[in-house]
């Protein structure tokens, strides 16, 4: 784990089937999935996001989370089978660069560093009140950064970690209805999606489409951040952070 918290709910974790799963369960996978997936790839990794059965199970959890069928599922669907379709007619080398090139070293620039405070920060002062606000926001729903992790809190799998537990924790509260707890719960996930992870989600699906087209981790980044805007419609339609992503559905 790249964070400690208080409480995680162990039986949602080890529901066996998607199809036997609570739609926050359903999320949390959702969320755990792109954060292994927009990991470093490893070997054993890239052999597991290459399987058929992962691909079609991410296409069936992914598409049954979207109470609607419109242009948003379509487009992030499109989006993911580009993604798996590259994936499996590269071989590990090529996506290992592939996901260098994108995230982690470049010249003469990095195209899109996963880091939310590079995208929202004009100098590194400001860059450092970021990176403090996410790590509050942490703290204040129960969770801290561990020692062990080097990596800093604004990170993009970090974010989508966090994201992972809060369903996780909407699921457990739902299973012992309490009603307040959910409702505390939702407002943290809308607003957290607001101020820290559709922005980065937005800027990194944009930058890498404009920057690095034909690279696969664009196309993921296109089915997280379609994910994203339609998990934060469901919370809710007042957020000014999703009218960045709604000529998706237009």
């Amino acid at each position: 784990m790249h964070v400690t918290h208080n409480k995680i709910d162990a039986a949602a974790m080890s529901t066996p089937t998607y199809q036997t799963a609570s739609t926050q369960v359903q999320r949390a996978r959702l969320y755990h999935f792109f954060q292994l997936a927009l990991a470093h790839p490893g070997e054993d990794g890239f052999d597991y996001f290459s399987q058929q059965s992962t691909r079609q199970e991410f296409i069936e959890n992914y598409s049954c989370l979207f109470e609607k069928k419109d242009k948003l599922l379509d487009r992030g669907l499109k989006a993911a089978e580009t993604f798996f379709v590259k994936l499996q007619d590269h071989s590990y080398e090529e996506v290992e660069s592939a996901y260098i090139g994108m995230f982690s070293t470049n010249f003469p620039h990095l195209p899109c560093p996963p880091y939310g405070s590079l995208f929202t920060a004009e100098d590194s002062d400001k860059r450092l009140e970021e990176m403090l606000a996410i790590k509050q926001f942490y703290q204040q729903n129960g969770v801290d950064i561990a020692d062990s992790f080097d990596d800093l809190p604004d990170h993009l799998c970090v974010e989508l970690e966090f994201s992972q537990l809060m369903c996780f924790r909407e699921n457990e509260a739902s299973t012992a209805e309490e009603a307040e707890i959910i409702v505390g719960i939702r407002n943290a996930q809308a607003e957290f999606l607001d101020r820290f992870l559709l922005p980065l989600g937005n800027s990194l699906a944009d930058t890498a489409a404009a920057t690095m087209p034909d690279n696969l981790y664009g196309s993921l980044l296109e089915a997280m951040r379609c994910y994203l805007i339609q998990h934060r419609q469901e919370l809710g339609l007042d957020a000014e952070s999703i009218t960045q992503g709604q000529e998706i559905q237009s």
